[in-house]
């Protein structure tokens, strides 16, 4: 039986992400101890806020070392909005600053082509996919729609790691996967039906 572990950085509303995991019928728990993160079956990075907080509040817990040796020991790792953007080489927002390295590529502002449409991005937006993924099997509405709520994002859409799509103004990164490691710039726990499928494939897929 799967036991998913939610990392607990403090940059983030966990209760949202363990309520939709609990609605799927998986044993799940936050933690914010980095000496227990080996013993999930599977990991989900969320997070809200900065690129430097973020990596901040991960490494004053000691999670930045103990999340990056999990995903190289093979275990799958979900990153969630902030969570995704952390999981790239660099972030850019507020200066540079080097994230956990587990995905290549780096994080910037969002620029959309037109006026209309705004920074930061917030609300539903179609995703397309645009390389096979497990994390988009069988979506229960086609087109997939998600909720996003962010400014920045991975910078090249065209990347091999791009896995989905959105557009707002242009495309944006909205999914990456490298080997275990998997990230979704929107939120999964606010995305009603498609949210919790991902989720569920997440777990029993990877």
């Amino acid at each position: 039986m799967p036991l998913v572990g939610v990392v607990d950085s403090n940059i983030c509303n966990l209760t949202s992400v363990l309520n939709a995991l609990h609605s799927l019928g998986f044993e799940a728990e936050s933690s914010s101890d980095p000496d227990s993160l080996g013993g999930y079956s599977h990991l989900i990075l969320p997070g809200v806020g900065s690129f430097i907080r973020g990596m901040e509040m991960l490494a004053e817990r000691g999670l930045d070392q103990a999340v990056a040796a999990a995903a190289r020991s093979g275990k799958p790792l979900l990153g969630l909005c902030l969570g995704m953007q952390l999981l790239a080489e660099e972030g850019t927002e507020f200066g540079s600053k080097r994230g956990l390295a587990l995905i290549p590529g780096s994080i910037t502002l969002i620029a959309p082509s037109e006026p209309k449409y705004r920074v930061p991005h917030i609300g539903w937006n179609d995703v397309t996919s645009v390389r096979p993924s497990v994390l988009f099997r069988d979506m229960p509405d086609k087109p997939a729609c998600f909720y996003f709520v962010h400014s920045y994002a991975f910078a090249d859409t065209g990347a091999p790691i791009v896995t989905a799509v959105t557009d707002h103004g242009g495309p944006i990164v909205a999914a990456v996967e490298h080997d275990n490691v998997f990230g979704v710039q929107f939120h999964p726990e606010r995305s009603q039906r498609c949210g919790l499928a991902l989720l569920k494939n997440f777990v029993t897929g990877c």
